[in-house]
């Protein structure tokens, strides 16, 4: 008669904790829609049991820096100048979990992404000449050194960078910035597509 099996040990693998979409996104500082994304596109670890997903943060956290050395090695992209304009979106937020995120959702969307930490930076990233006219500008309107408002002020004074719409983005309730586009922190992923998309049909 067969031995019933051992039951794992602390220290095996197997005795994790299987967690949740919420639990993982806490732990990364990122959205759910993120970590739903990366498990349908990039190859997240998890399980489907029943209508959830379930996750082993060690399988996550294994996952985050295999993705991380991928990145560093990753040759870098063609010249941006080479690509059609239009298909460049400016994300300029000082919260670089933000950037990344958005970054990544608006590569799995098709378009090119530019980055910038605060206004100053995406001014010095515009007036590079290698670097195309972005179609639409995703904007916090709260940054160190230059915030939305200030960048929106500056830029309504440059005639090659005026016509370029803002999309805003806040966590404060009541904005009177004067652009009619404006989304809410957190930023919900589909809203933003839509919001984008709205933007690049009025030109």
């Amino acid at each position: 008669m067969a031995s019933p099996p051992r039951p794992p040990r602390d220290d095996d693998p197997r005795s994790e904790p299987w967690v949740s979409i919420d639990e993982v996104a806490a732990h990364l500082g990122v959205r759910k829609d993120s970590i739903y994304r990366w498990i349908e596109r990039r190859g997240l670890p998890a399980q489907k049991i029943g209508k959830l997903w379930k996750l082993k943060l060690s399988e996550v956290d294994r996952w985050m820096l295999a993705e991380g050395q991928r990145r560093s090695e990753t040759p870098a992209p063609q010249n941006p100048a080479t690509l059609a304009p239009r298909d460049f979106v400016l994300v300029v937020d000082d919260d670089e979990m933000v950037r990344e995120s958005l970054r990544d959702f608006l590569v799995d969307e098709g378009y090119g992404v530019l980055a910038a930490a605060d206004g100053v930076e995406a001014f010095e990233l515009l007036a590079a000449p290698a670097t195309p006219l972005p179609a639409v500008i995703v904007l916090d309107l709260k940054m160190p050194r230059m915030g939305g408002r200030e960048f929106r002020e500056a830029q309504a004074k440059i005639p090659r960078l005026a016509p370029i719409p803002v999309l805003l983005v806040t966590a404060e309730r009541r904005v009177d910035t004067g652009s009619p586009a404006v989304l809410r922190k957190p930023i919900d992923l589909g809203a933003l597509r839509d919001a984008i998309r709205k933007l690049l049909d009025r030109r």
